[in-house]
């Protein structure tokens, strides 16, 4: 039995509709700013590389401890235009101004207890790449904020996000997890050396 054109119609109507959505979600996405982050080999910082559009000044910053903006003390500063090419900015310590347009600005951060946070004042899909020897995917070790996804490739962990003002990870390396393993090997055999005696006692005592 053919369908009636009515039925025809409003399968068009669908598949036009997910289509659609399909294109914005696509769109949104390829719309927002780039940020990328490399930790160093021994955590104690990382390597940022963060777009900028239609902008004339950035300033360098970071969550305080109610989540406000804070300055962020940064080295190794340097600006690029989009063709890759070195653009010239003035240094004000804590911020950089330059000519209006559209820029990737590089520096240098420092990182406090394995913690990552970064702030923004749009949205941007963020990359943090961990060296290998670290990771993020144990919960009882790790933590990454809402949306971000971890992957392992060669050994190395990258967590990204998508369209993102505000980003969190929390990581660890290999002696953190070796730790974990001791602690819980200890409260184990706790639990065994206390438990088991009490339980045969209370089967003796059993009528």
């Amino acid at each position: 039995m053919r369908a009636s054109d009515r039925d025809r119609c409003k399968s068009g109507i669908s598949s036009v509709c997910v289509a659609l959505i399909l294109l914005s979600a696509l769109i949104f996405s390829a719309s927002a700013l780039s940020a990328e982050y490399t930790v160093f080999d021994n955590a104690t910082g990382y390597h940022a590389a963060v777009e900028i559009q239609d902008a004339e000044s950035y300033a360098f910053v970071k969550p305080g401890m109610l989540g406000e903006k804070v300055p962020d003390k940064v080295t190794n500063v340097s600006l690029y235009y989009v063709n890759g090419t070195n653009a010239s900015f003035e240094d004000k310590g804590r911020s950089i101004s330059f000519e209006k347009g559209n820029y990737t600005v590089y520096f240098d951060s420092g990182l406090e207890g394995k913690n990552f946070q970064a702030l923004y004042d749009s949205f941007y899909n963020v990359t943090l790449s961990l060296p290998a020897g670290y990771d993020v995917r144990n919960p009882l070790l790790g933590m990454v904020s809402n949306g971000g996804e971890a992957d392992e490739t060669d050994g190395n962990v990258t967590v990204s996000w998508t369209r993102k003002s505000y980003v969190e990870a929390r990581f660890y390396d290999d002696f953190q997890v070796e730790l974990l393993i001791i602690f819980g090997t200890f409260w184990i055999a706790l639990v065994v050396v206390f438990l088991v005696p009490y339980l045969l006692s209370r089967r003796k005592n059993e009528p």
